[in-house]
C-alpha cells in the first residue's frame, strides 16, 4: 500500500508540475482615434476656405500663358470672416515673366460646400509703391471691401 501511495503522489506531482504557463502580458488597447485624424473637423472648419482659395488661384495661374511654369510664392489672409479674401502670388521660373498676383474672394461659413461656393479670382496689377506705402494685401483688401460694399445682401435671420 505504501508503494501504491508513493506512486500516486509521484503521478500527481508529475501532472501538476507540467510546463509553466507563460505570464499573460497585458494587451495594449487600440487608440480610440488614429493619430493624426483627430484634427479632421478642425481642418475642415478652419483650413477648408484657405485651401479652396489657394486652389482657385492655382487654377487661374495654370491658365496664364507662360514660357516657363508658375509656382506658388506668397499667400496672405486678407479678411478671415464669412466674406473671406485671400491674396495669392505665383512666380514664373522663366526670367522676365511677371509675377501673378490674385485676390480671391469667397463666402465661407460653417457647413459650406467648396463645390457650390461662388469664388471670385481677380488678377491684381503688378504696379504699386514699395517701402510699406502700399502693401499687396492692402490692395486686395481695398478691392475686397469695394466689391463687398457694392453687393446687396440680406442679413441672416
Amino acid at each position: 500500500m505504501k508503494t501504491f501511495v508513493m506512486a500516486c503522489v509521484a503521478v500527481l506531482a508529475a501532472c501538476s508540475s507540467s510546463a509553466p504557463t507563460p505570464a499573460t502580458q497585458p494587451v495594449a488597447a487600440a487608440p480610440a482615434v488614429p493619430p493624426g485624424s483627430d484634427l479632421n473637423d478642425l481642418d475642415a472648419m478652419m483650413l477648408g476656405c484657405s485651401k479652396a482659395a489657394l486652389n482657385a488661384a492655382a487654377r487661374a495661374a495654370a491658365k496664364a500663358p507662360s514660357q516657363g511654369s508658375y509656382q506658388f510664392s506668397y499667400f496672405a489672409i486678407v479678411a478671415d470672416a464669412h466674406h473671406a479674401a485671400y491674396e495669392v502670388h505665383f512666380e514664373s521660373n522663366y526670367q522676365g515673366e511677371p509675377e501673378l498676383r490674385y485676390c480671391v474672394a469667397m463666402y465661407c461659413q460653417q457647413g459650406w460646400d467648396p463645390a457650390a461656393t461662388k469664388t471670385t479670382v481677380t488678377l491684381m496689377s503688378n504696379g504699386g509703391r514699395k517701402n510699406g506705402k502700399v502693401t499687396p494685401a492692402g490692395r486686395c483688401l481695398a478691392q475686397h471691401e469695394t466689391s463687398h460694399a457694392t453687393r446687396s445682401e440680406t442679413p441672416a435671420q
